[in-house]
């Protein structure tokens, strides 16, 4: 095993999670340009980078610089022992703005007919869904940054 380590520079699960991922980005390609018209994907992953670069990429990183500033950052624990909060409202709003940005055409009702004809379905319930997801995503950072603050200060019964 250290020899395959030495030759690899890492484990062999490692290896197999790299195989694995190529065999899965490979089968996607295949099925791409089996599909009826490829460059409309193409052109769809084309203007996806550009929107990438030239919209969301500033303007996330301007929403980060805002929110670390008026959050905080620094430390997982800062010297005065107080736990920044930045991350667990920062993951938890990262996430649900990616399933909106998923799924916003459904959740705004924008394409009601198309999605009605093509899966028979009602898109009422999109909406509804989004924010429970958004609500238990914040919930759950909320949980874990009060049991990291309860372990940070040692709660109630601490004497420092």
């Amino acid at each position: 095993m250290s020899r395959f380590r030495k030759l690899y520079g890492a484990s062999p699960l490692h290896l197999l999670a790299v195989i694995a991922t190529l065999a899965l980005v490979g089968y996607g390609f295949f099925m791409i340009f089996q599909s009826p018209a490829p460059e409309s994907t193409l052109i769809f992953f084309i203007a996806a980078i550009f929107a990438h670069d030239m919209l969301a990429f500033p303007l996330y990183s301007g929403l980060n610089q805002i929110a670390g500033r008026t959050v905080g950052r620094g430390a997982p624990e800062r010297d005065d022992g107080r736990v920044p909060a930045i991350n667990y409202l920062r993951v938890p709003f990262i996430l649900s703005a990616f399933c909106f940005l998923l799924f916003f055409p459904l959740i705004l009702g924008l394409s009601s007919d198309r999605y009605e004809a093509s899966a028979g379905m009602d898109i009422d319930m999109f909406l509804g869904r989004w924010l429970g997801i958004t609500a238990a995503v914040f919930l759950g950072s909320a949980v874990a940054y009060a049991v990291r603050l309860r372990r940070t200060t040692g709660g109630p019964d601490d004497e420092s």
